[in-house]
């Protein structure tokens, strides 16, 4: 599957592997697994930590964007503390609006880095056939450098 396609869908807060919705309990509480595919999300130990940079880059791209602009729209006499406090008020929403979104969109760069394994848990029909060739490929060149 491109790696498009499980982007998008990670950016639509939906399941990578086969495009599931509703992978939330609440805004904050996210489903093992997808209840359409089995797709376990916490791949490995640490999984999320991917997510929580991928939180702090976005908002730390709008803070300074925010700084930016409101200093260059304003300039000469930029109004430091409406835009101290615009960029504080953003720097506590962005991350609880980004949040799932970040986790389902992680989930998309993992498995764009790291393709379905056998013992992830995917129902046989949504295995991705791409990844099952490499899978394959790379079993077989194993069991032929043990021979």
């Amino acid at each position: 599957m491109p790696a498009g396609t499980l982007l998008r869908r990670g950016a639509r807060r939906r399941c990578p592997v086969c495009g599931q919705g509703k992978l939330f309990r609440n805004w904050v509480r996210m489903v093992p697994e997808c209840p359409r595919c089995g797709f376990v999300f916490d791949r490995l130990p640490g999984h999320w930590l991917g997510s929580w940079f991928l939180n702090i880059c976005v908002v730390q791209l709008v803070v300074v964007l925010i700084l930016a602009i409101g200093v260059a729209a304003t300039w000469p006499e930029p109004p430091m503390w409406i835009i101290g406090g615009a960029t504080a008020v953003s720097a506590v929403l962005v991350p609880l609006l980004f949040f799932p979104i970040s986790r389902t969109l992680w989930c998309a760069i993992d498995l764009a880095m790291r393709p379905l394994d056998y013992d992830d848990g995917v129902a046989p029909g949504f295995m991705l056939s791409e990844d099952q060739e490499r899978l394959e490929t790379e079993r077989s060149a194993l069991r032929e450098d043990e021979e």
